[in-house]
């Protein structure tokens, strides 16, 4: 992960702070007089974590000598200071992390859940261990507890997911076509939008005229749409490269409609916010003739028959799938909004393309909308 500090057992620990998620509702016996008070407390790790599935969660019981279940009856909360140690750090949790926890007056016990962080680096099988000190009332009989957490990311970053189960989702076909082989998909695109735009020629049934009232800036860019043939040469298995590389200026991707994707910068010395006032009504426009969407592209997340602002809008030239501005029912925001997406826009995870999980990018409304700092994966190639 990135700037990590791992954590060595045994000789670096930090203290944590964790609070219960929720109580036992056993009915234990109450052991206890209040005179002669026979506390234990015992931890064990009741599930072990994976990235993108379950949580850490160590369960914290009360006993009596005899190891029967008994509830706290001091008439006060009883706490213990708590250590964490392993190989995991706090980047490998989404949770808050305080250092002691507390069983109030009349309860058995609880739970200490630590949600785990699905990231995209891989790290393989890792340690949290918990260990219980300095107990307010009675005795700690079991003061240690270790779960794993299992890495989802493979080795060099191959997903080892085949977007060749993609093919059927350019439907535009009339406009871009999708075939492959063993190594390599191959997707050949007009780049022609199937909506309208003021970027057509005024003799073409998709031609419609366009302007914006409210923005006294909107204009027209000189540029129109015209046939292309841009072949998108992209990695049938992608996998994450070890020297990533910038996206280029002009077609970095290819959208499931044959539009040409373009990063999130201008040509020269223009400036990419002054030219969101040349974007046509579903927010393109040409590049001389290469007609592209630096920005959501709303004809396939808002607008078309059927949208799905969740589903796979196209792909990148390194093989990796871009989705929409959605995920599992929420917007999707970039690292610098406080999002999930990571330094390229995007991560890994499931998408109904792929229930294994893949990484992934992601369309987001604001800046820098499809990619921020290059390609995740080892780029294809593009020739036109």
């Amino acid at each position: 992960m990135k700037g990590k500090k791992k954590l060595i057992a045994g000789l670096l620990f930090m203290m944590v702070a964790l609070v219960f998620v929720r109580c036992t509702e056993d009915d234990p016996t109450d052991s206890t007089d209040g005179t002669d008070l026979d506390i234990n407390v015992q931890l064990e790790a009741t599930q072990n974590g994976t990235e993108g599935g379950d949580d850490v969660i160590f369960t914290v019981s009360l006993v009596d000598s005899d190891g029967a279940a008994i509830t706290n009856s001091t008439g006060a909360n009883l706490t213990a200071s708590v250590a964490i140690t392993g190989t995991a750090d706090e980047d490998d949790f989404d949770s808050d992390l305080f250092n002691t926890i507390s069983i109030a007056n009349g309860q058995s016990g609880g739970t200490i859940t630590l949600e785990v962080t699905d990231d995209s680096e891989v790290e393989g099988e890792e340690t949290v261990t918990l260990t219980l000190s300095a107990l307010s009332v009675g005795d700690i009989e079991i003061a240690s507890a270790t779960a794993t957490i299992t890495d989802n990311d493979e080795e060099g970053g191959s997903t080892a997911a085949d977007i060749s189960v993609l093919a059927s989702k350019f439907y535009n076909t009339d406009a871009v076509t999708f075939s492959f082989d063993d190594e390599w998909v191959t997707i050949t695109s007009k780049d022609l939008p199937d909506h309208k735009s003021m970027y057509y020629d005024e003799d073409e049934d998709l031609y419609e005229d366009y302007d914006e009232p409210n923005n006294s800036d909107f204009k027209k860019n000189p540029g129109s749409i015209q046939e292309q043939n841009l072949v998108f040469k992209v990695p049938r298995y992608p996998s994450e490269a070890t020297n990533k590389e910038s996206t280029p200026m002009g077609p970095m991707g290819v959208t499931i409609n044959s539009v040409a994707l373009f990063n999130q910068n201008a040509a020269g010395d223009d400036d990419i916010f002054e030219e969101l006032n040349t974007f046509d009504q579903y927010e393109g426009h040409p590049a001389g003739e290469t007609y592209h969407y630096h920005t959501e592209p709303v004809w396939l997340t808002q607008f078309r028959e059927g949208f799905d602002n969740e589903a796979l809008v196209g792909i990148l030239l390194d093989g990796f799938p871009v989705y929409g501005t959605h995920e599992d029912g929420e917007e999707v925001f970039s690292k610098d909004d406080g999002g999930i997406l990571d330094d390229y826009h995007g991560h890994f995870g499931v998408t109904e393309d792929f229930p294994d999980g893949i990484y992934h990018y992601h369309i987001t409304v604001d800046y820098p909308w499809i990619n921020e700092d290059g390609f995740y994966g080892t780029a294809g190639t593009l020739t036109d």
